[in-house]
């Protein structure tokens, strides 16, 4: 389970055929998944803990939308620092290669652009994504929000 927004939106809403998900970020019930605290009482950063939180936070939330990350056709990445950028797209490449050729779908148009903070002091990386699969009956396109 999510911990509730830091502001008042709905983190998912239909319309039509697509879903548009808020910016999904690595917070957690308590604090932010991929932080440790250094030998020296800094904060290290875990890029690849932070992105597949992210990710998985976006496929449960496709997924109550009867979506999946392999429904994704657009994201737009955030990350705090670009020199983040490798260890980012490392654990991008990884989930997203092996999530969409499973599936059979191509992989989602991407931006990634660095931002001066995000929500959250230890919020390093936050995704938004749409995604694309046909209206059912259970989830006829009336651009309700998420619950």
């Amino acid at each position: 389970m999510n911990p509730p927004p830091l502001a008042a939106y709905s983190p998912a809403r239909r319309a039509g055929g697509h879903v548009h998900l808020a910016g999904m970020s690595p917070r957690t019930h308590d604090g932010c998944a991929g932080v440790s605290t250094g030998a020296n009482g800094e904060r290290v950063y875990d890029l690849a803990a932070q992105t597949e939180c992210v990710l998985d936070k976006i496929d449960r939330a496709l997924l109550a939308e009867g979506l999946e990350l392999a429904n994704c056709v657009t994201m737009t990445c955030y990350l705090v620092d670009m020199r983040d950028y490798a260890a980012f797209n490392a654990a991008y490449d990884a989930i997203c290669m092996r999530r969409f050729s499973s599936a059979g779908q191509p992989l989602p148009a991407r931006t990634c652009v660095a931002v001066a903070a995000l929500p959250h002091p230890d919020m390093r990386v936050e995704i938004t994504a749409t995604a694309w699969g046909p209206d059912t009956p259970e989830n006829p396109g009336n651009a309700r929000g998420a619950a």
